[in-house]
């Protein structure tokens, strides 16, 4: 099996991309202090990620994103943990997709 230059190129110049990025975030994160605002707005954005990934497939009509989305939200108000809330999402997603799709 060959591997064309092109393609290996273009994987490593978005493996690089992506560890200067990570970085990068790390080291200028450094300078910025952590005021309880910014504290809040960090604290905040894992579940705006987990959101933003899947709201846009469960308003096109995808049940098992939906009951995802659904079962994220409520573990997250229930127990304040994002963690288990990723758990949740996933299993709900996967049971729906399993037996209701």
């Amino acid at each position: 099996m060959s591997v064309d230059p092109g393609v290996l190129l273009a994987i490593l110049v978005m493996a690089a991309a992506t560890t200067f990025s990570r970085v990068a975030g790390f080291f200028l994160m450094r300078l910025v202090p952590v005021t309880p605002r910014v504290r809040r707005v960090l604290d905040a954005l894992p579940g705006a990620v987990l959101v933003a990934l899947l709201a846009p497939s469960a308003v096109r009509g995808d049940m098992g994103m939906l009951a995802g989305l659904g079962a994220a939200l409520v573990a997250t108000k229930l127990t304040g943990n994002d963690f288990l809330a990723v758990v949740a999402g996933m299993g709900a997603a996967a049971a729906v997709r399993a037996f209701v799709l």
